[in-house]
């Protein structure tokens, strides 16, 4: 697991400020553009088979009228369903799924956590100060658990860190318990984890509804203007959230 997977928290810790995101995993053209939605840490795409079945729209034709503006609660009333059932069902869908993911981070947080504590840096160089500090694995809780744990603080952690020392070998020299510890680090990242779910949880209701009387043809504008213009260092790229089909811009934004 690389870094971002031990940062235990990553992805339900992060409430996003809110957007819409689009990747266009078929052709270069915005007729192919997925577009998801998302506030508050919460999306979804838009173009679900919850969505398509209320509207009777392929997901072109979606697209289409989404760019044309047209909101997907007048889509839905035209094909004559009602709009806050499809907002029901979603927020239904979309709460399963965040208890989902939670349940499944919490199953895996002890592994994860004993991992990040195993890990060395790697490529040593004789020329240390040409290396930044290394990033301390856990957040601000979860942080000060294993200070108290290896009688260091930052500072030194990370001097350690960068002479090869493990977090479980500066446990163990400071006469600590390693698994005491990941006990520790994983009822409180537990409990982060389940706060940050609830959170989500709440919010739920409210983003759905807000999609359904979102006008999102100024974002088709938007990611147009993106695509004219940017490139990155992995080759073509449109800005955040959306990138070309090319593999290699698709590889740069997993």
């Amino acid at each position: 697991m690389n870094r971002k997977g031990i940062i235990i928290v990553l992805a339900l810790l992060s409430l996003l400020a809110g957007g819409v995101f689009a990747h266009d995993s078929e052709s270069p053209s915005l007729r192919h553009m997925t577009l998801r939605w998302g506030q508050h840490g919460v999306m979804f795409d838009l173009s679900s088979d919850i969505v398509l079945e209320a509207t009777g729209l392929a997901a072109p034709q979606l697209r289409e009228s989404l760019r044309n503006g047209e909101t997907l609660a007048e889509l839905i009333t035209a094909n004559g369903g009602d709009p806050a059932q499809t907002s029901a069902e979603l927020t239904t869908l979309l709460s399963e799924r965040i208890q989902t993911e939670a349940t499944s981070r919490i199953a895996g947080l002890a592994n994860s956590i004993t991992r990040a504590l195993e890990r060395r840096q790697a490529n040593k160089w004789h020329w240390r100060w040409l290396r930044p500090a290394p990033r301390l694995p856990f957040g601000e809780a979860m942080t000060g658990i294993v200070l108290e744990a290896t009688g260091m603080d930052a500072q030194e952690l990370r001097s350690a860190l960068m002479d090869g020392s493990s977090i479980a070998q500066l446990i163990e020299a400071n006469e600590g318990d390693v698994a005491q510890v990941v006990s520790a680090l994983a009822t409180q990242a537990t409990a982060e984890v389940n706060a940050a779910a609830s959170a989500r949880l709440e919010m739920v209701e409210d983003v759905v509804s807000k999609a359904m009387g979102q006008d999102f043809s100024g974002v088709f504008e938007r990611m147009s203007q993106l695509r004219r213009g940017l490139r990155g260092f992995f080759g073509a790229w449109d800005g955040i959230g959306m990138h070309t089909a090319d593999e290699t811009a698709q590889s740069a934004a997993a």
